[in-house]
């Protein structure tokens, strides 16, 4: 009986105050490079009738070009200041070439885009994709190359 009186009369308590907030654990690593945007100043190369410049690329390494990717943009802007921002990839119909190497894009194109805003980004890649895997998680290269600049920023911000 003394038990059942004891355990019907108890009650817990109110909640304490909140403790003190621990210290900041290490930062993480930043694994996505991305450049400031780039006003391209192409020059005409009469010898291969192409406007052509090099950009210098240091994040851009033999490990990346081996299982990491390169994604680029320009940056379009209207008159009402309306931005546009295209992958590079998909500019190929207006004559746009690039190719990566170690440290550096070799930019090639058919008309003179000097001064449109241009950035690349760098991701490592940190697992050999298989088919189960890809399908869950990871888009391939060319899927990335084919995104929006918002797309690709959501699918990187995603940590699904």
């Amino acid at each position: 009986m003394v038990i059942v009186i004891g355990m019907i009369s108890c009650s817990k308590g109110t909640t304490g105050p909140a403790g003190a907030t621990g210290p900041a654990g290490p930062a993480g690593p930043d694994s996505v490079i991305y450049s400031a945007w780039i006003p391209l100043t192409l020059t005409y190369n009469a010898a291969d009738t192409f406007y052509e410049q090099t950009i210098t690329a240091p994040s851009i390494t033999k490990a990346i070009l081996d299982s990491g990717v390169v994604l680029s943009y320009v940056n379009f802007q209207e008159t009402d200041g309306t931005y546009h921002v295209i992958p590079t990839a998909g500019l190929l119909g207006l004559g746009i070439f690039e190719d990566f190497s170690i440290g550096a894009i070799n930019i090639s194109s058919v008309q003179d885009f000097s001064s449109l805003p241009y950035r690349y980004v760098v991701i490592p890649g940190s697992k050999v994709a298989n088919s189960s895997n890809q399908e869950k998680k990871g888009y391939t290269p060319q899927e990335l190359k084919a995104m929006s600049y918002e797309q690709v920023q959501q699918v990187l911000a995603n940590k699904n």
